[in-house]
C-alpha cells in the first residue's frame, strides 16, 4: 500500500526540563527521552530504541533530529506503555518549551513486514 494512501498521525515534540516530551492528539504527554546543553551545543537520547544525536547548535536542531528518527511503531508503543505526564506538564510549561509538530504514517512500507 502506498503511503500516500495512508493516515498521518500528528504529535507534537517538546524539551522541557531537560527532557524530551511527546503529546500524542488526545493530549496525553509522554517522557520519551533525555536532552542536555553541554558547552555550545546540544546532546539527545531516546530512550527505548538507542537512538541518539550530539553536537546541535540549537533546540530546533535537535528537535529537527529527532523527529527524522522516530517511527509511528515506536512512538504508538511509547504511549501504551509509558504513563501520561499530561497533568505534570501544564498548556503553560509547554507553551514556552521548544515545540515541533510532526506527522507520522501510521505504516511504513518497512513496517508493514514488522507486524505481520
Amino acid at each position: 500500500m502506498s503511503e500516500n494512501n495512508r493516515d498521518l498521525m500528528p504529535y507534537n515534540l517538546y524539551l522541557l526540563d531537560d527532557h524530551i516530551l511527546a503529546q500524542n492528539i488526545d493530549g496525553h504527554i509522554v517522557d520519551i527521552g533525555t536532552f542536555e546543553k553541554e558547552g555550545a551545543g546540544f546532546h539527545w537520547e531516546v530512550d527505548g530504541n538507542a537512538t541518539k544525536g550530539e553536537f546541535y547548535e540549537s533546540a530546533e536542531a535537535v528537535l529537527e533530529d529527532i523527529s527524522r528518527q522516530l517511527s509511528f511503531l515506536f512512538l504508538d508503543g511509547q504511549f501504551t506503555s509509558l504513563p501520561d505526564l499530561s497533568e505534570k506538564y501544564s498548556s503553560e510549561r509547554l507553551a514556552s518549551a521548544p515545540r515541533r509538530e510532526i506527522k507520522l504514517h501510521e505504516l511504513r512500507d518497512d513496517d508493514e513486514a514488522t507486524v505481520r
